[in-house]
């Protein structure tokens, strides 16, 4: 098998999803005095998760970063290409199979103050993928099944008979990754899972990430806005800007090639008053997702660009360290 982007380099995983050139488009009503506009949300974009690996992926708001996760899952289709889940096209799946696709991957959301129905107890919360999938336990069986969740994700099983207001942020972030993981999915989504909590909360749930898939030999598509800590997280990174791939890091460690990844990592907050930079504003104008430019769509920002970035746009290369930039940097972080 390939690593993705179709670059040839072999992986130590099966792709377990894939995205072949897809395309997502959302289209704002029209009115008397607006016409209807397209915003091309994920722009061609070809991408193998492979089994068993943390795939990052990593850029500003507004990249498509979480259309690409509700399209990983299925719940929305691409306007064009193919999203397959273990070799099945989720766009042409029939309903009933989709939902037995569905049991085997699963999301974990940003913000668990709103992704747990507040009206449930925390048992009934963890339970819930069960009975969406119309499977039907016993009152012994349902009790044991969501004490072992609890238990799984470091919580009091007791704390089943509460309510999510009884809870911390911390705690019933926890409880989402519980009910993510009832039905034992092959791959997890987590969408930006440490965003809306504390920073010594977020290490104890990145921690407990890292432990369950060790343990349950999981695959992680890990989204969010923060390098540094895709670094530390993921075996692979996918960088995005503006609805495409720009850069895909085959390790943490690898050297950045690509502009606007150099920028995401400089702007990351260093906790060590000796390794503190002055950094270099980004100045130019962000394009219109609605209209973008027929060149690079970074070429307004980037310091590198020239009359050839602002004509073409450069395509993802198919070399081992993927990077669409007719400048790349070398080594050393300057333009080659």
């Amino acid at each position: 098998m390939t690593d993705g982007l179709t670059t040839g380099v072999p992986t130590t995983g099966v792709p377990i999803l894939r995205f072949e050139d897809v395309n997502r488009d959302f289209t704002t009503p029209g009115g008397w005095f607006a016409r209807r506009r397209v915003l091309r949300a994920v722009n061609a974009v070809t991408l193998d998760v492979p089994a068993g690996r943390v795939t990052g992926v990593v850029g500003e708001s507004g990249c498509g970063k979480s259309t690409l996760a509700r399209l990983a899952l299925g719940l929305i289709k691409p306007t064009d290409g193919r999203v397959s889940f273990e070799g099945e096209d989720l766009a042409t799946a029939r309903r009933a199979r989709l939902r037995q696709l569905r049991a085997r991957m699963q999301m974990v959301f940003q913000d668990p103050y709103s992704s747990i129905d507040p009206r449930m107890t925390i048992g009934d919360a963890v339970l819930e993928p069960f009975v969406v999938q119309g499977i039907r336990l016993t009152g012994a069986a349902r009790a044991a099944k969501a004490e072992a969740l609890l238990g799984m994700v470091g919580l009091d099983p007791s704390l089943a008979r509460n309510h999510p207001h009884h809870l911390s942020g911390g705690q019933k972030q926890r409880v989402g990754i519980a009910r993510a993981l009832a039905l034992e999915p092959r791959l997890v989504v987590l969408d930006e899972p440490t965003a809306s909590l504390d920073v010594s909360i977020q290490a104890q749930i990145v921690a407990l990430l890292e432990a369950l898939k060790a343990r349950l030999d999981l695959t992680y598509l890990f989204i969010s806005h923060d390098l540094a800590l895709v670094r530390y997280f993921c075996d692979r990174i996918v960088v995005m800007y503006l609805g495409a791939v720009v850069e895909i890091l085959p390790s943490p460690a690898a050297p950045i090639r690509h502009p606007y990844t150099r920028a995401l990592l400089d702007s990351a907050f260093v906790p060590d008053p000796t390794r503190r930079q002055t950094l270099a504003r980004a100045t130019g104008e962000i394009p219109s997702a609605f209209d973008l430019p027929p060149g690079c769509v970074y070429a307004p920002r980037c310091p590198l660009a020239d009359e050839t970035c602002r004509r073409i746009r450069p395509q993802l290369d198919r070399s081992a360290h993927p990077v669409a930039c007719h400048h790349p940097l070398d080594r050393a972080g300057a333009g080659s």
